[in-house]
């Protein structure tokens, strides 16, 4: 099923609501129409008293690969410049609270990741209350190495300081399956199986009634809060934008308009893609 007018696709499969990420072609980028049309779907499939889970999945070859800031992934009024330091650190706090409201939908989000899951695509999945994987996903936030840092920063919650520091010490990525056994992800299994498998997990979830599901996710939610969740997106907010400004992220910017981001994004990368990784991966 597929509509190429818009970039969420959405079905209602008996109390499950899918909604898939609709521009394969480009890896699903995060535009900001994008992010509203999702947005606006997780409110609609909250808001039907039919529903009791929702699946975020991605069409094609990967979940996303992150923020849509390309100009062939924009469209007219898409890359408006916010203006200046304080700018920036609205516009973080704008994407943060969006993805807060799938954060905090009254129903269970499953998040269901194939391929690429980088930087803005983790921003994504890490909000949803549950994320399976396909084994040979490839899940991380590659931008640390030269833009900055996770805007809304929901790694710790998910796997502790340790494993947080060193995934965005080096901007590493992971698979699916090393996320399993990592805690990052609740499950890896085939890429063949896990349409099967995100659908049946949503399936199971939905025997249970709304108002039941609603009770135990917002304690659960509760509790992450008392950790300070919120407090930390307003801290990583400011954060991301002083490192924007950092004389690297600069250079980086700059070697970007002179040679392209892809490009850009390849010199950056090389010398950890030629260097040996610690863990033996």
């Amino acid at each position: 099923m597929t509509d190429d007018k818009r970039t969420v696709v959405t079905e209602r499969i008996g109390a499950v609501a899918r909604l898939t990420l609709n521009r394969p072609e480009r890896h699903n980028p995060l535009t900001p129409r994008c992010i509203r049309e999702l947005l606006g779907s997780v409110a609609g499939a909250a808001g039907d008293a039919a529903i009791r889970c929702i699946v975020i999945r991605g069409s094609g070859r990967s979940f996303s690969s992150g923020y849509g800031i390309l100009p062939e992934d924009l469209e007219p009024g898409d890359a408006d410049a916010t203006g200046g330091i304080e700018g920036d650190v609205a516009a973080m706090l704008e994407l943060a609270a969006g993805w807060t409201e799938v954060w905090d939908c009254s129903i269970p989000v499953v998040a269901q990741v194939q391929g690429n899951c980088l930087a803005g695509g983790t921003d994504l999945a890490l909000h949803c209350d549950i994320v399976v994987a396909a084994d040979d996903a490839r899940i991380g936030f590659p931008p640390v190495r030269s833009m900055g840092v996770p805007p809304t920063n929901m790694w710790l919650y998910h796997l502790g300081p340790q494993w947080t520091k060193r995934l965005l010490f080096t901007g590493d990525t992971v698979s699916g399956t090393e996320a399993a056994g990592i805690g990052l992800v609740q499950a890896a299994v085939p890429a063949s199986g896990l349409d099967d498998y995100a659908l049946a997990l949503a399936t199971r979830i939905a025997l249970v009634g709304r108002d039941v599901l609603t009770a135990n996710k917002r304690v659960v939610n509760e509790g992450v809060e008392l950790m300070g969740r919120s407090r930390l997106q307003r801290f990583a907010a400011l954060n991301d934008a002083v490192a924007h400004r950092s004389r690297e992220a600069r250079a980086f910017t700059a070697r970007a308009a002179e040679v392209g981001l892809k490009q850009a994004v390849r010199e950056r990368d090389a010398p950890f893609d030629a260097g040996e990784d610690p863990s033996g991966r």
